[in-house]
């Protein structure tokens, strides 16, 4: 997707839990964020040389296992920055353990290079991403925003809401997060969630059961 910020958006859906991992280039600097990779690192990286991109930063929404099953290979192969909140970087160093609990095989991924806050600015290229703290589904889960698109992570999807029931988890906190920090946004902000389709604000916030008490 290109917009009128200059940004484009591949998606790239992951793993055995079907992660969407996303590839926001800066189309005139040829620099990219990838947001949350959760697995098949190998195949992320090939897109990124694919496409002639440098890879500047990992934005982390949060550090479930299967949102950072990639991190290690994406670093050792290209240098770049790991963001995460530092109420789920602990998570994030926990991702093998997590991952043997469903099965799975994860790698750890290395210690994050910045610990993102409520407000901090993120930038790629000439665009600045905003960094708003949205817990809920982990105690530090955050989203991205920039100009016309929001990267929810594992907070909102289309027609439902992140699990409330693993550690750290709080379904009044998540439900907060939803209306003060994404529901806040203009109608047209693009919703990239962590699962599922695309969606916008003003279509959950007019048609999403979690909000309109039709759960």
């Amino acid at each position: 997707m290109t917009g009128k910020n200059a940004l484009r958006v591949l998606v790239m859906e992951v793993g055995p839990l079907a992660v969407n991992t996303y590839i926001v280039e800066h189309e005139a600097s040829r620099k990219a964020f990838v947001v949350d990779p959760g697995d098949e690192a190998g195949r992320i990286h090939g897109e990124l040389v694919n496409r002639g991109l440098l890879l500047e930063k990992i934005l982390l929404t949060h550090g479930h296992f299967d949102h950072v099953g990639g991190v290690r290979l994406l670093k050792d192969r290209t240098g770049a920055e790991i963001l995460i909140h530092p109420e789920d970087a602990d998570g994030m160093r926990a991702a093998s353990r997590q991952g043997r609990m469903f099965g799975l095989r994860v790698p750890d991924p290395p210690p994050p290079d910045v610990l993102v806050r409520e407000g901090d600015t993120v930038l790629l290229g000439d665009q600045a991403f905003r960094v708003v703290h949205t817990p809920g589904h982990t105690p530090g889960h955050v989203a991205f925003l920039a100009a016309g698109m929001a990267f929810v992570g594992d907070l909102v999807f289309a027609g439902s809401i992140g699990r409330t029931d693993l550690p750290g988890g709080s379904y009044e906190e998540l439900i907060r997060s939803v209306r003060e920090k994404i529901f806040t946004l203009p109608d047209d902000t693009v919703l990239f969630p962590g699962h599922g389709p695309a969606t916008t604000v003003g279509e959950e916030r007019r048609t999403n059961p979690f909000f309109t008490g039709e759960a």
